[in-house]
């Protein structure tokens, strides 16, 4: 009897969200950060169980200043050499392209105004957050807080 109360018990709680994964705390599949290279984005402190992304918002221009450092002065020997190293040239900083394009993608389909920006779950966005976890506790509280 008493075994078959508890049971019935925890069921209940379960079936109410008391005791459900998200009620603890929001659930988060996605933390998305947005930042320039002089700002210092803290990971998360153990291994996160969501998809983390960090995204600098300036990697563009820091490749252009990368791949100009290497170029000859003379305009057509600067395009002699970007042929001939082209391929090179695209193994080595196609990674960091295709994520300094998503990062600007993302960053103005989320309409982002200002940085450092955290974005959890693709929909709330806290600012002036460079440290992850920070970031999800702020998401938590606000998740936590009646609506008005």
């Amino acid at each position: 009897m008493m075994r078959s109360s508890l049971t019935a018990l925890v069921l209940g709680l379960c079936s109410h969200g008391v005791l459900a994964q998200g009620s603890i705390g929001p659930s988060v599949t996605t933390v998305e950060v947005f930042a320039n290279s002089a700002t210092v984005v803290r990971p998360p402190f153990r291994q996160p169980g969501y998809v983390l992304k960090v995204y600098r918002v300036d990697a563009m221009a820091q490749l252009e200043q990368q791949l100009n450092a290497g170029l000859p002065k003379n305009e057509a020997d600067a395009m002699a050499y970007m042929r001939q190293h082209e391929g090179e040239i695209r193994r080595r900083y196609k990674d960091q392209i295709t994520n300094a394009a998503s990062g600007m993608t993302l960053a103005v389909q989320y309409r982002l105004d200002r940085l450092p920006a955290i974005v959890i779950n693709r929909a709330k966005v806290i600012y002036g957050v460079a440290d992850v976890d920070r970031a999800i506790e702020l998401f938590a509280a606000a998740q936590q807080r009646p609506s008005r």
